[in-house]
């Protein structure tokens, strides 16, 4: 992987631009992961005993953003105003529309083009995509907005770890993925013992890289499981659309549908095929809340026969239809008026 995102050179109490990241908010972002990001900037600062690092609030249109627990953050202003930074990090969450795309999209060409580092947190890697930014670049995104950024950019090479630095691209999964990033950025100005410092103060005791995976919200499988039932799951994932039989994934890895049967409730205390359903309506789940795809359309990518029998097995898993699931995105994160 590429490594060759911005470094500066030290600078001192008497300089007079300290470093500046702009995080520009759009609707219903994830405010833990933008406030993960500016913390340890912050702490930085402290130890350094001045302010070696800024940053600003910018919304497209100047105007304050609602986060997705419903806060609304002030902005400093529109975006494209002000100082060029050094840094201009997307920053997404529930909605993944963009006020004026076309408007966002030209913003950060333009960032680019001056030489600013560009940057995503959270879902913002959708909107860096959009904008055709991600060519050639390997990036994340939250695990839940994964299925339906592949559906709209399946030519873009997609990790599922927790942060990525690719050609001058920083790309993140959001929450306390952003932690873990500006301590790799902070670490790259300033030393491994600063790093520490600056964990030390926040009270975490583990520092993650690039290479740590996303935890995901689908079952997880103990590493110590049987080969049979990790190639299984392979093949249940790689094939949601066209789920095998139980005998079909049985052969498939060698083994009696009995066996597989019984190893699968050992490890994961599910049958394959509960298994398969359970990750087939996750998926769906993903698809619904960060895709425009129709709920029919979902229920075929996802392997069901028909929309009557996808809804109906998705409201008994979930608790909630597939339409009232998109309703519920649609709608503003906390009400206007308390």
């Amino acid at each position: 992987m590429s490594d060759t995102a911005r470094s500066h050179p030290q600078r001192t109490r008497d300089d007079q631009a300290p470093i500046l990241f702009e995080f520009v908010l759009l609707d219903a972002f994830s405010m833990l992961s933008v406030i993960s990001a500016i913390e340890p900037l912050r702490v930085a600062n402290r130890i350094l005993g001045y302010g070696y690092y800024a940053w600003k609030i910018t919304s497209e249109s100047g105007a304050p953003v609602r986060a997705s627990n419903g806060i609304v953050v002030e902005s400093e202003g529109r975006v494209g105003e002000g100082r060029l930074p050094d840094y201009t990090f997307a920053c997404a969450g529930l909605s993944l529309i963009a006020e004026n795309q076309s408007r966002l999209n030209a913003f950060l060409s333009r960032r680019q083009a001056a030489g600013v580092t560009l940057g995503a947190i959270s879902m913002g890697t959708i909107f860096l995509a959009r904008a055709g930014l991600l060519k050639d670049v390997r990036c994340t995104i939250h695990w839940e907005g994964q299925p339906a950024f592949v559906e709209e950019f399946p030519d873009i090479d997609l990790s599922t770890a927790i942060f990525e630095i690719d050609r001058g691209i920083m790309t993140c999964a959001g929450g306390l993925s952003s932690f873990d990033m500006f301590l790799e950025i902070i670490g790259r100005d300033h030393s491994e013992r600063m790093v520490r410092a600056i964990a030390n103060q926040l009270q975490t005791d583990r520092v993650r890289t690039s290479i740590s995976p996303q935890n995901t919200g689908a079952s997880r499988v103990l590493d110590t499981a049987p080969k049979q039932v990790r190639k299984a799951i392979e093949l249940i994932n790689s094939g949601l659309e066209h789920p095998l039989s139980p005998n079909e994934l049985a052969s498939a890895v060698g083994t009696s549908r009995r066996t597989l049967e019984r190893l699968f409730l050992k490890y994961t205390g599910l049958t394959p095929s509960k298994y398969s359903k359970a990750q087939r309506l996750e998926r769906a789940r993903d698809l619904l809340l960060h895709s425009s795809m129709t709920i029919l359309d979902v229920a075929i990518a996802t392997g069901f026969r028909s929309g009557s029998y996808f809804s109906s097995c998705f409201s008994e898993f979930f608790g909630t239809s597939p339409s009232q699931l998109r309703q519920f995105t649609l709608e503003t994160p906390a009400p206007k008026d308390r």
